[in-house]
């Protein structure tokens, strides 16, 4: 018996997903939950209305849409006023269109896509370094500028996708932890004299740090129920 959080039912097949809202289904009921269980299942829910939360996320993702434009536009001026002769801004700008397309898709196929979103997101950091080590001799601009605009567009990402859960916004705290790390590594690389500019990587720091530190005064209790969940500590 496993239940779907965002439709508030319980699922007696034995799958992972639910078939209503195609979230994945936990497995890890309160005592509460299983003292109510049976009521549920006497009285049934009501049918949720999943066409809503559909709506909901069309104006999330219009949301992130125009949040990319704007990160976009930010970075081609930066590029222009830093180093005009190599356009990195436009690579970029087809890294995140990548990432939001893949968004696209998962939110039809499957509701618990956090996790893909982080790895697509290193996969996109991964490739602006390899091309910034092959064709510009590694001078820097993937460390300076184009990551920290990535992890700045997933901080975003991340704030929508709260926004549209917010029953269950701590499922996504784990990967809003994995890019403040992301983020103090590049700064670290700075006082390693790795790289020479800092003013992105530190905004970086700063939106992330914030937003962490948000959860957790808001959130305690759930922040740390997800993470006995996630690491059993």
């Amino acid at each position: 018996m496993t239940i779907c959080r965002n439709c508030n039912i319980i699922v007696n097949d034995d799958i992972d997903i639910c078939p209503l809202c195609h979230s994945v289904l936990d497995d890890d009921m309160s005592d509460e939950e299983i003292a109510t269980s049976d009521s549920l299942l006497r009285q049934g829910s009501a049918y949720p209305d999943v066409r809503k939360r559909e709506k909901r996320m069309n104006i999330v993702m219009r949301a992130i849409l125009f949040l990319f434009i704007l990160s976009e536009i930010g970075l081609v001026f930066i590029n222009h006023s830093v180093n005009p002769h190599f356009w990195w801004s436009g690579i970029c700008g087809i890294s995140m269109v990548y990432i939001y397309a893949s968004m696209i898709y998962w939110i039809k196929h499957d509701a618990g896509f956090a996790a893909k979103v982080g790895l697509q997101i290193v996969l996109t950091m991964v490739v602006l370094v390899l091309i910034d080590f092959y064709f510009t001799e590694m001078n820097g601009w993937s460390l300076k500028f184009a990551i920290p605009g990535v992890i700045l567009f997933g901080d975003a990402v991340v704030f929508f996708l709260m926004m549209l859960n917010r029953q269950h916004w701590y499922s996504y705290s784990i990967l809003l932890l994995f890019m403040g790390l992301l983020s103090i590594a590049i700064v670290v690389l700075y006082f390693t004299d790795k790289i020479t500019v800092v003013a992105l990587p530190m905004t970086c720091v700063a939106v992330t740090g914030i937003f962490l530190l948000g959860t957790i005064i808001f959130g305690d209790r759930e922040l740390s129920r997800e993470l006995k969940r996630r690491f059993h500590v």
